[in-house]
């Protein structure tokens, strides 16, 4: 289980809705986040999911996934390439979708970065390291990191299931 990641900072101007985030009409149009992942910030930021790419976090001033409860939000997100958002508020059923399915939320006030810069996330040691220093969160608990190792809470109940029915 990796809980070190290096990843690229992106910054964001909050606060943020899942409507910000994935408008609503790709709802009901798309089943496969990839597809989603193409329209995430369309109407915030026209052309910013293209300039996503693998290992991205979002790092935000201020309330992210405000709004509605759509997983959707989530998945585009991740498909986009986004493994990690900072910010020093979350809307709740947007944590703990991320949570469910993969992606970090991170409780974090006054983290500034400057666009692109390399950030590492120590997820035992509660710290983000940034080019101006180390900023301390609360760590994640560890069940918390072996669901998001597992791919979210589906397939950690999956795979905590078929280790039972194998033990019998």
């Amino acid at each position: 289980m990796s809980t070190r990641l290096s990843l690229r900072a992106r910054v964001i101007d909050g606060p943020v809705s899942t409507d910000d985030i994935i408008p609503g009409k790709y709802k009901h149009m798309y089943t496969d986040p990839r597809d989603m992942a193409r329209h995430v910030f369309e109407n915030r930021y026209p052309g910013y999911a293209a300039t996503l790419v693998e290992g991205d976090a979002l790092v935000c001033q201020s309330i992210f996934g405000i709004g509605s409860s759509r997983e959707q939000a989530v998945t585009s997100l991740l498909a986009a390439g986004v493994r990690a958002v900072v910010a020093p508020h979350f809307g709740r059923i947007f944590f703990r979708n991320c949570w469910n399915l993969g992606l970090l939320p991170i409780k974090l006030k006054g983290c500034v970065v400057e666009e692109g810069a390399p950030l590492t996330l120590d997820l035992i040691a509660g710290e983000l390291h940034t080019p101006s220093g180390a900023r301390g969160f609360h760590p994640p608990p560890r069940f918390m990191l072996e669901m998001r190792a597992a791919g979210g809470l589906l397939a950690r109940v999956r795979d905590r299931y078929l280790a039972s029915a194998t033990a019998r």
